[in-house]
């Protein structure tokens, strides 16, 4: 069947050459404005748009102006509504026409917000002015935030002089918005393999990130490294940065001469910056390795958010895949574009992905998949991944029923569910198998949707994917902005993790069969960025397995973190059967089930004190001496332990609660949030924020808020209950 057609606008936007231009500058609140037909600006960086149009020649009564956004974001949504809130429009007028000014009222599901300055009365006449100015501070607002991930934009203007509803674009109405890191570093990351042999080289990946986790271009300095145990050859105690290695370093040739686990720290004196790598395990014969990577990342080719549209040098397949391979570290990666039209139309944006999976085809060392998102009308998006080479691309808007047919029953192909646009729906969709479920996403944690298949009766393989759209794919978590699940309940969504989770598989070699074949054999984990090497055993059979035991469950757990471990809840079904808090790196645990259920369904939810989560696929487990019930009087998977928001206080939290409580009365609906309280402090990956527990809404449900005010202009983030690993349906 032919997928359905994208809503459009109602009215032509057309390519054209019309007199008139677009003047743009941007004015930061601590530094020199900028202008231009190219604007370079920093990312993160806080101050006023505006627009300027030089009117050249006559637009009637009816006619106006359309402004149009391509490859970044301006903000979530403009508005003039609210004074001191963010991103405030005014429209400022040098005519004797009277003009309507339009904000987002056009802005359907898969169209990016735009502007509209309409003509009511009059004519606009040459040599008339019109000045939209974003992020207007006269009247007590902030300003706008210049969007925080380095990306090549546009802004486009149109004209329809006659009121006929036919834009065309200007002849200088097209400006380029270069955005470009933050040049002070605020995060190191060092990383290698997880698991290696003696004498077996391999390389070091060390990054250097800005506040919002791009890659810090700019960086110039030293980072010294350290391996405390004295047992790796190769290791330089140094590695300088200059302009070339564009804050990127690749340290080769580094072996291990004996078995152990090692951790090597890097330092940066000079910007007091510090890291540890991740634990790099070396056996002699190590049963399977443990290899990271990303099944669901976005690259060039979508149009229905005004976000992917050109193949940017960061949004280029080819881009994606140096990402994973460079800054990432990553064994395997299947970028794909999401939602593209149909391939007759864009026949390039797939034939790009083909070429760059054959560029980056390298057995050993790096695997490429195809993949490209389907949103179904019903029944939740799904990441469609090939195993092999594919020729055409799944229809973007395929129905579910189509999908299935195509694709449901081959070996060769995954669909994937996952929790972006449209979560996976079983109860709108009921589908009899699901191979894969994605329990974390640069949306944030969500722990839900293995709950949620679980209770369908599903037997997933656990992973973690970014579903990066502009950020850097799989960067370490991050405030990125606008990324979060709260779209219903806030007038700005706020900004989840931004990018960072991982899907971890152990597979015998890094070779496209062998990790597909251990997807497949549910051989996986999940992290939100973290290399953790994690171990979860049921009597002696590895996650992911179905197994049949004549006695008690034995679950066994180990563990090799990259911060100290802070909790690790061992869930049975829908329950938490037990915790432990162990406040170590490295943990070996075991519990035995001593009342268990005859059918059930184990896995391992890890959090590590930076606020990085790790989720192992479960164990199903049949015992011929468990009980029929359910277990119900164990406390709930996501139950949170009680606290009297009374005895909180005094904490080191309290200073930003007046901050937090003006942004909210300024920005959204104050009567929706009650009994905001400020717990403490909490330094995590994407930075410090002041902790805040709250309700929401006339049902009053828990929530957890996160004040990032380190940036220059605070971020909010929320998550459903008073943790941050996906306690409620965030669909």
């Amino acid at each position: 069947m032919s997928p359905p057609r994208v809503a459009t606008l109602p009215f032509r936007v057309r390519g054209g050459n019309e007199p008139g231009r677009l003047d743009v500058a941007f004015h930061p609140a601590d530094g020199p404005s900028v202008r231009g037909p190219d604007l370079r600006l920093t990312a993160g960086a806080v101050g006023t748009w505006e627009f300027r149009i030089e009117v050249e020649a006559r637009v009637a009564t009816g006619g106006g102006f359309f402004f149009e956004r391509y490859g970044f974001l301006l903000s979530h949504s403009i508005q003039d509504t609210r004074p001191r809130g963010r991103d405030f429009v005014a429209l400022q007028t040098r005519t004797d026409a009277r003009v309507r000014l339009e904000l987002n009222e056009l802005n359907q599901a898969n169209s990016p917000p735009i502007a509209r300055i309409v003509v009511e009365r009059g004519t606009l006449l040459p040599g008339d002015q019109l000045c939209l100015v974003v992020g207007d501070t006269s009247r007590g607002g902030p300003g706008s935030e210049v969007y925080d991930v380095t990306c090549q934009g546009r802004i486009v203007l149109s004209v329809d002089r006659s009121g006929s509803l036919a834009y065309r674009q200007l002849r200088a109405g097209e400006i380029r918005i270069h955005v470009e890191s933050d040049p002070q570093p605020t995060l190191l990351r060092l990383l290698g393999p997880s698991i290696t042999r003696p004498g077996e080289p391999f390389a070091l990946h060390l990054a250097v990130y800005d506040r919002n986790h791009n890659i810090c271009t700019q960086y110039n300095g030293a980072v010294a490294l350290r391996d405390e145990t004295a047992s790796l050859i190769g290791l330089p105690s140094r590695v300088d940065f200059g302009p070339e290695n564009a804050g990127l370093a690749i340290i080769e040739g580094v072996n291990a001469q004996a078995p152990g686990l090692i951790r090597i720290k890097a330092h940066d004196c000079q910007h007091g910056l510090s890291a540890p790598s991740n634990p790099i395990l070396v056996q002699s014969n190590p049963e399977s390795l443990v290899l990271w990577g990303d099944l669901h990342s976005h690259s060039w080719g979508d149009v229905s958010m005004g976000l992917m549209d050109d193949p940017t040098p960061i949004l280029h397949p080819s881009g994606r895949h140096a990402q994973a391979r460079g800054q990432a570290r990553l064994d395997f990666a299947a970028p794909g574009p999401m939602a593209p039209p149909d391939q007759t139309h864009r026949p390039a944006v797939w034939e790009a992905h083909q070429a760059a999976y054959r560029a980056n085809d390298e057995p050993g060392t790096y695997v490429p998949y195809l993949a490209g998102e389907a949103h179904p009308s019903v029944g939740g998006d799904r990441n469609v991944i090939f195993r092999d080479w594919e020729e055409r691309h799944a229809p973007a808007w395929a129905d579910m029923d189509h999908l299935l047919e195509t694709y449901g029953d081959r070996q060769d192909v995954l669909l994937e569910a996952h929790v972006g646009g449209g979560p996976a729906d079983w109860e709108a969709y009921p589908t009899a198998h699901e191979p894969v479920v994605e329990v974390a996403s640069g949306h944030g944690s969500a722990e839900w949707i293995l709950q949620r298949a679980l209770r369908h009766g599903h037997r997933p393989a656990v992973i973690a994917s970014g579903d990066t759209h502009l950020p850097l794919l799989a960067a370490p978590m991050a405030a990125h902005l606008f990324r979060g699940r709260f779209g219903n309940h806030l007038n700005i969504r706020d900004c989840a993790i931004g990018c960072g989770p991982v899907a971890a598989v152990r597979a015998p070699r890094c070779e496209r069969h062998a990790i597909w074949d251990a997807v497949l054999s549910r051989r996986t984990y999940a992290t939100t960025g973290a290399r953790i090497i994690l171990e979860v055993q049921a009597n002696g059979h590895p996650a992911g397995s179905e197994i049949e035991i004549d006695g008690k469950p034995r679950i066994t757990v180990t563990a090799h973190a990259c911060a100290p471990i802070e909790c690790i809840d061992l869930i049975r079904n829908d329950r938490a059967l037990t915790a432990w808090r162990p406040d170590e790196l490295d943990v070996d645990l075991e519990f035995e089930d001593d009342a268990p259920l005859s059918h059930a369904a184990y896995y391992v939810r890890l959090r590590q004190v930076d606020g990085e989560y790790a989720w192992s696929t479960p164990i199903w487990v049949d015992s011929s001496v468990g009980d029929s019930g359910s277990g119900g009087e164990l406390p709930a998977w996501n139950q949170h332990e009680p606290v009297d928001l009374a005895a909180v206080r005094p904490n080191d939290a309290e200073p930003c609660e007046v901050q937090l409580l003006d942004y909210l009365a300024a920005n959204e609906d104050r009567g929706h949030f009650h009994d905001i309280t400020p717990i403490r402090i909490v330094n995590e990956v994407p930075g410090r924020a002041a902790l805040f527990y709250a309700y929401l809404g006339g049902a009053r449900e828990p929530i957890a808020i996160r004040w990032y005010f380190e940036f220059p202009m605070p971020r909010l983030r929320l998550d459903w209950g008073w943790g941050d690993f996906g306690a409620r349906d965030g669909g």
